[in-house]
């Protein structure tokens, strides 16, 4: 009887096509997870939505027995988890996502019902820049409850891009004085004559 009420917390994202479609694990099945903005409502994100504003975020079952399955579907915004050496957001514990502690962070829930079409879209405006985290909570018919999520960030994604410039340009700078740090110091190095 334990097992059939037990909780299982599922990985976050499994894997992404070029960083467009994450997929998602929640328990032994797949969610596919793609978010669209009104500025470019041909482009698809996954983990880093360029810009504050309305977002659709579509969830998309890979498994069919999600369909018979009770979801219950929250947006939150990340309040202190850190991030990893990309930048993303950490993975919450199983204490941070438990329900009391996500009520005073959640920015936008859907209730668990089931999704017998087995696509869920909602839009939902992100009025400020930061990391959050999709919150996915199935039950199924025996009990069993998976949790999982998937981190995301919005209005940041120009940040990695702006960092990874700016060492460029500093390892050219810092190659060039270096250069003419030797160059004062050693003179010019002499070119060889042909005998």
């Amino acid at each position: 009887m334990s097992l059939l009420s037990s909780v299982a917390c599922a990985d976050a994202i499994l894997s992404s096509d070029n960083d467009s479609k994450c997929v998602l694990r929640v328990g032994p099945d797949l969610i596919h997870v793609t978010a669209y903005q009104a500025q470019d409502p041909r482009a698809e994100f996954c983990r880093d939505i360029p810009n504050i504003g309305p977002v659709i975020i579509v969830l998309d079952y890979v498994d069919a027995e999600l369909r018979n399955m009770m979801a219950d579907i929250r947006v939150i915004k990340d309040v202190g988890g850190g991030a990893d050496m990309s930048g993303a957001p950490n993975i919450l514990s199983d204490a941070e996502v438990a329900p009391e502690a996500l009520d005073s962070v959640t920015e936008r829930h859907l209730p668990a019902k089931l999704y017998p079409t087995g696509i869920i879209s909602f839009q939902h405006n992100f009025t400020s820049a930061g990391t959050y985290h999709g919150i996915v909570t199935v039950k199924n018919e025996h009990g069993q409850i998976y949790v999982s999520q998937f981190p995301f960030s919005v209005g940041q994604a120009h940040r990695g891009a702006i960092l990874f410039y700016g060492l460029i340009a500093a390892s050219i700078v810092a190659g060039a004085f270096g250069y003419w740090i030797y160059s004062r110091r050693y003179g010019a190095v002499p070119s060889s004559k042909k005998a």
